[in-house]
């Protein structure tokens, strides 16, 4: 990094804030440790997609509600971490950060996708092969052609933006939430860098009104069609508004956090929150409503939750951090990855059959995945979490935190 670049990143490092009440304190240490809480309600969101692909399409109308869980999440995760690097080690990396993301998601994606193709080779003329949840379990043959170039797509996380331009032949419709999360991650950290040379009022003025924008575009888009309903349900722009709100909430918690403030309320605005998320996922509601209004809706309520629950204390805590439910949050990328193909394989079969045997399928697949390709991938990305030492070793690309700031500058 060049001393231009540390120059201009020294405003930065000056507006995040570290607790100096007490000389064992002094030292800067991030804010943001290991919630399994957050990882109970990672788990939560999962098990709500999963239901609904499996048996949603008929009890659980709203369950895909778990996907806005996930956005909030992904949001705030993202940009507390991102927080906490500058606030300890005066700096960012972006390269090591996009390098532990590739490490976190690409592995898993590359062998689900290589052992898709296998089977495509074999089964495209089979009929289950596609029969996709939303269908009549009929299902359909599979365009080798067309399948190989929608895998494309979604090896460059543009799987979103297939499905609005006419669908994908290839029945891997899910992967459309991964690919707006990863743009999300591509752009965020730059925005962010930006935001953070505002003072504290007008970087969160900014972002609410990224906000703001994103949250009205689905009614600038309705239009009553199933195609404008697939551009405000996929596209990036109206789903940033869940992405959006969990990084304010990041920026907001951050700030409290070091001066050791806690939210009032805190435990009733994250039960009002899971209590929406949860009964949003029983109701099939209005069309218009779904598309237009509960994006922002459903981002404002996962906004109240994860806050409280990334302090990993209190009795709501307690209940996110079950130890079956953390399993499954800890796990919830390659459940993810292997519930969608396996609710479109056991489709056709009586459900209970097929149910079990998905589930099974899933999670079979899940565990192979995480013993072998996940967790080797993980510790891989490890090398590249900044440490104290390297910090130590290059004093050009770092500097010390003034003792006394705050994000108010």
């Amino acid at each position: 990094m060049s001393p231009t670049t540390v120059q201009a990143l020294r405003p930065i490092a000056s507006a995040l804030p570290r607790r100096v009440h007490a000389p064992q304190r002094r030292g800067r240490f991030a804010l943001l440790g290991h919630s399994p809480a957050l990882d109970g309600l990672r788990g939560l969101a999962l098990l709500l997609v999963l239901a609904y692909h499996f048996v949603g399409h008929d009890v659980l109308f709203g369950a895909t509600n778990g996907v806005d869980v996930f956005f909030g999440l992904s949001g705030f995760l993202i940009t507390a971490l991102i927080l906490d690097e500058i606030r300890v080690h005066g700096r960012l990396s972006l390269g090591r950060f996009y390098l532990r993301r590739a490490c976190r998601l690409l592995p898993a994606l590359f062998v689900f996708l290589a052992v898709w193709c296998v089977l495509l080779a074999f089964f495209h003329d089979s009929t289950w092969f596609a029969a996709t949840p939303s269908g009549d379990g009929t299902g359909r043959t599979v365009d080798v052609a067309g399948a190989l170039r929608d895998i494309g797509m979604a090896l460059v996380y543009f799987a979103n933006w297939n499905v609005i331009s006419g669908g994908m032949e290839a029945p891997l419709s899910h992967l459309w939430s991964l690919a707006v999360e990863e743009q999300f991650y591509i752009l965020w950290p730059t925005m962010l860098l930006g935001l953070l040379f505002l003072g504290k009022r007008m970087r969160l003025v900014a972002l609410g009104t990224l906000i703001a924008i994103s949250a009205a575009l689905p009614w600038l888009f309705w239009d009553g069609t199933n195609d404008g309903q697939d551009r405000i349900y996929f596209g990036t722009d109206t789903r940033a508004v869940g992405l959006l709100m969990g990084a304010f909430c990041a920026l907001v918690w951050h700030e409290r956090k070091a001066l050791e403030r806690v939210a009032r309320f805190g435990l009733w605005r994250a039960l009002a929150g899971l209590a929406l998320v949860l009964v949003v996922a029983t109701r099939r509601g209005d069309a218009e409503l779904k598309f237009t209004l509960m994006p922002f809706v459903l981002a404002l309520a996962v906004s109240q939750l994860v806050p409280y629950l990334a302090e990993n204390r209190g009795w709501l805590s307690r209940v996110f951090r079950v130890r079956w439910l953390v399993w499954v949050g800890k796990r919830s990328y390659g459940l993810y990855l292997w519930h969608y193909v396996w609710a479109t394989w056991t489709h056709p079969l009586d459900p209970w059959v097929g149910v079990p045997l998905g589930v099974l399928g899933t999670f079979v697949c899940t565990i192979v995945s995480w013993r072998l390709v996940e967790q080797p991938a993980l510790a891989f990305g490890r090398r590249f979490t900044p440490q104290a030492k390297q910090r130590r070793a290059s004093s050009s690309l770092t500097y010390e935190l003034p003792a006394r700031t705050s994000l108010a500058s």
